[in-house]
């Protein structure tokens, strides 16, 4: 009789993996889900660093395991392929060797695949060595839902995911292969456009992704902007061959207008290169742009990348370097006003702006209109009509965001902002406040589900006009902290902790009983309101002494 087939298999392309690949194996061993559940494939990409052996020897302890050697492909994407042409299991799940997963993140994805009969589930991704991960992806948990109701879903497009592989199969998806970047965009991107269902789990650590150091990583190479924006004009070839025109469309080009073009020009990382890969990397964006992003597009953008977008299609390169250098040199700034909770429910009222290290950011009115007042170097390449943020100025607001130091979790909590304007130094000058309240109900602030119990740690990013930083709060110049404690209960800072058991016992029992039951009343008697309740002064006078 054949052995049943396996609920997920999981697919890691292996190749020199290094000392981190020691909690990637250790991650995958010890799921909660059983192994005779599971299949481990390891494809190991030509390794020349002994990991083939240890993976030889892994797999003749483990029936679960399964490795294949292929000579070098050079990327992810052939040994992706190979495993997944190798996978028995009901859904596959992809991880890649230098990252590692939750002990119950395989259980909790293939639970909610199967409950929403999902073809693709997200589970919950953590950053790690500053992998920046989309927290309104992970704002809540989401159920079978369909591309176009989930727009959040471009946010995360790495194949760190579980996917149906029947669905997989009947769509023929497989992963470009050979050396080129972002070959996961067009594998995950046309998986979303294809799935009508998808989930993600959003109420637990499912995946943590960490920085590998870049002289390990090909991806972290110099980027070579011909063959970069090359892989580029592919994805959005495939979105425009999937989708008719119109705002879908466009909400979808807008994410790589954004996040893969102009995002190039822009920033610290643009200022760090060297001056000749910037004004490469600045000519084959403006290529790029020119050819597929029409101007209309530029409605959809904040107003400090629609800033960045006029400059980069009107060739103004010292002017975009300029604009890079102003956004670099910004920081939050966020004092709390109070706190206030009762234990079920934390309230924090705090205030946020942004600061410069060199200049400010600061506005003008003009009439009923105001107006960004950039630092000189770029007022005259920008007209007036292009530094109007009167609109912009209504989305300013300060995201609060929790975050749990053991394992590096973070969760959006829910508030509201209001933006005031304020005399700057110079006359005419105005710096832009943001006042703000969020609230931490423990049990629902984890995406939903009750926070564990522990410590937390509170940050904010402040964002005006489409200029935003982040950093950690502070009450009383200390980082504040939040502890939730059991059963549903949240508290500023850390709680003092109880005395030792066995001082307690000792003072217990040195206390006749009569007496402790005297002292027990008069102490309810003095720490409950007059006149309130069963056991105010009036019902203990009606009472009666404590009998003894």
């Amino acid at each position: 009789m054949a052995a049943p087939s396996p609920k997920v298999s999981v697919v890691v392309p292996v190749f020199n993996p290094g000392a981190d690949f020691d909690d990637c194996i250790r991650s995958l061993l010890g799921q909660s889900m059983p192994a005779k559940e599971l299949e481990l494939i390891f494809v190991d990409d030509g390794s020349t660093d002994g990991t083939g052996a240890r993976l030889d020897a892994l797999a003749a302890e483990r029936a679960h395991v399964r490795v294949e050697h292929i000579p070098n492909s050079g990327w992810p994407g052939r040994p992706r392929n190979l495993g997944l042409e190798m996978a028995r299991g009901d859904y596959v799940h992809f991880v890649d060797n230098d990252d590692w997963l939750d002990p119950e993140g395989l259980a909790r994805v293939h639970a909610a695949a199967v409950a929403d009969r999902a073809d693709i589930v997200v589970g919950k991704v953590v950053g790690h060595g500053g992998k920046r991960v989309p927290r309104a992806l992970f704002r809540r948990n989401l159920h079978g839902v369909g591309f176009r109701r989930a727009p959040e879903l471009l946010g995360m497009l790495t194949p760190h995911k579980l996917f149906r592989r029947a669905f997989l199969e009947e769509h023929g998806l497989r992963f470009p292969e050979g050396v080129r970047r972002l070959e996961d965009h067009p594998f995950v991107v046309e998986a979303y456009l294809l799935a009508e269902r998808i989930s993600v789990v959003a109420d637990h650590p499912v995946y943590h992704w960490v920085t590998r150091d870049p002289r390990d990583s090909a991806s972290r190479q110099r980027l070579d902007p011909v063959s970069y924006f090359d892989n580029v004009r592919e994805v959005l070839d495939l979105v425009e061959r999937r989708t008719r025109p119109g705002p879908f469309r466009d909400r979808l080009l807008t994410h790589w207008y954004r996040g893969k073009a102009l995002k190039r020009v822009g920033g610290g990382a643009f200022l760090r290169r060297d001056p000749d890969h910037q004004r490469a990397l600045n000519a084959a964006v403006r290529a790029l742009v020119l050819e597929r992003f029409g101007e209309a597009l530029e409605a959809q953008l904040p107003f400090n990348v629609r800033v960045r977008s006029r400059l980069l299609r009107d060739g103004a390169f010292e002017p975009l370097r300029e604009l890079a250098a102003f956004e670099d040199q910004l920081r939050a700034r966020v004092h709390t006003r109070r706190l206030k909770g009762d234990g079920r429910h934390l309230y924090v009222r705090l205030t946020g702006r942004l600061d410069g290290l060199d200049a400010p950011l600061v506005f003008r009115r003009e009439g009923d209109r105001v107006l960004w007042q950039p630092p000189e170097a770029l007022r005259g390449a920008l007209p007036p009509e292009r530094l109007d943020v009167t609109g912009e100025l209504e989305a300013a607001a300060v995201q609060v965001h929790l975050r749990r130091p053991d394992d590096g979790a973070e969760y959006l909590i829910p508030g509201w902002s209001r933006l005031r304007l304020e005399a700057g130094e110079e006359p005419g000058e105005l710096r832009a406040m943001v006042d703000a309240t969020a609230w931490v109900t423990p049990t629902t602030a984890a995406g939903g589900a009750p926070l564990q119990a522990g410590e937390c740690e509170l940050y904010a990013t402040v964002e005006v006009a489409g200029f935003s930083r982040g950093r950690r709060v502070k009450h009383r110049r200390e980082p504040l902290v939040l502890t939730a404690l059991p059963p549903a209960r949240i508290v500023a800072g850390r709680p003092p902790p109880p005395p030792p058991p066995t001082l307690r016992r000792r003072m217990t029992r040195r206390v006749p009983r009569p007496v402790r039951r005297t002292l027990g009343a008069a102490a309810g008697a003095v720490r409950r309101r007059p006149g309130r309740g069963p056991r105010g002064p009036r019902a203990a006078a009606r009472a009666g002494p404590p009998r003894a």
